[in-house]
Formats: structure tokens, sequence, C-alpha cells
């Protein structure tokens, strides 16, 4: 299967520890995808390893997103979703804990007629502390709830979507978006009621380098997301 028809949309906040072997893995697997990586103005050298590999690649291209006014993971989605060209965009994070290799299933969901595909974890590497446990737990049953779907993992970072659905939905709703947050899947689901849903289940893998970004201000950001 080529994926020529897919844009491939990484967000990034400090990952130059992962970013050169995300995107060696991606080459290697979907060298017709276009891939954008979103980056939302790191300073460890994140810009510089992406731009350097996007000279060798002309598939692979940076969006520096510095010097924009609103910050976080959606803003840096939305803003990649409005420059993609192709039938289907894919995101995935810039950490390696989401498998790249699973992609083509998610872009095999899209090809089947499904407007979202939703990498939904089943099982989870290494030792979550509790608390984070229990965040995610209560975060999920509340989208849940908020959705009236049972979507196993409404809240996941690794998804991939009809571009144009997205795009219509961000026409329509955009103001209403929590850009600062870091759970676009969630914004995009809650606009699109009505969209055919497929999930392709994965592995979550510990973080092998850098720091996970959640902190007090996502968390204020998602539950503002869940009250609107």
């Amino acid at each position: 299967m080529s994926h020529a028809n897919t844009t491939i949309i990484i967000p990034t906040l400090n990952e130059a520890q992962n970013i050169t072997e995300l995107l060696d893995t991606i080459k290697r697997n979907y060298a017709e995808a276009r891939v954008i990586v979103a980056d939302d103005g790191s300073t460890d050298g994140t810009k510089e390893k992406v731009t350097a590999i996007g000279r060798k690649n002309k598939n692979i291209e940076l969006l520096d997103r510095s010097k924009e006014k609103t910050h976080g993971l959606t803003a840096s989605v939305i803003d990649a979703v409005k420059i993609s060209d192709s039938a289907f965009v894919a995101v995935i994070d810039g950490d390696l804990q989401h498998p790249p290799e699973k992609i083509k299933e998610i872009t095999k969901k899209l090809e089947e007629g499904n407007d979202i595909a939703i990498g939904t974890r089943e099982k989870v590497e290494g030792n979550w502390p509790l608390q984070r446990r229990i965040m995610s737990k209560t975060a999920t049953i509340l989208a849940q709830l908020k959705l009236r779907r049972m979507i196993k993992d409404p809240m996941s970072g690794f998804f991939g979507a009809r571009t144009s659905l997205f795009r219509k939905v961000l026409a329509e709703n955009e103001v209403e978006f929590e850009k600062k947050g870091y759970k676009v899947l969630f914004e995009l689901l809650k606009y699109a009621p009505d969209a055919k849903i497929a999930e392709v289940r994965y592995t979550f893998r510990e973080r092998s380098g850098g720091k996970s970004k959640i902190g007090k201000k996502q968390v204020i950001a998602m539950a503002r997301s869940l009250i609107k």
C-alpha cells in the first residue's frame, strides 16, 4: 500500500532525543508519505535535527511555530492539518511511545471508509505512577460521558482522520477548540458526532528519552475541554 495519500503529523516540543529515530522509522516504512513536524518552540535542537533530515528527504518538513501567539499540542496539529494536501492525516507523538509501525493499520482503516481511526492502548509498558493511571482513567470516563459514545480511548494522541472531515470541523468549530491543550482527538470527536470510527490496538511504550510535557497547565486545559 502506497502512503502518498497520507500526511503524518508529529507535534513536538523538545524531542531531540527521539525525533531522529522516529523519522528514520517513518522513512523506512512510509517513504511516499508527507511528514510535517509541527514544532512548538523547542530549544534542545529538535528543530535543527528535523531541518537537517529534511534537506536529505523532500517529504519531511519542519513547521516552526516558535513565534505563534498560541502554543499547545492541539494548536500545533491544527496548523499542520491546515497545510496538509493529502486525503488522510495521521497524528503521532514525537516521544516514541506510539509505534509508528501501526500507522499503516490506521491508514488502512481510513481506506476502508472510516472517518477516524483511533490508536487504542491495549497495553501500557513500564510502571505508570498511580496518580497518572487514575488521571488517565478518570479523563477517559468523563470524555466518554461527554461524547455519549463508548470509544475506548477518546483521549488518544495517536490517530488518523480524513483530512476533509478535519478541515470541515475546523472551518465550523475551530474557535471552540482548546488549542493550549493536548487532546486534539477529543476536540475533533466533540464536533464530529456522526463520524464513522475504527480502532487500532497497540502497546503504549515507555518513554526512552526526554521528559513528559504533562503539567498543571495541560490538566487545566483538559478540564476546560471537558466542560465546553
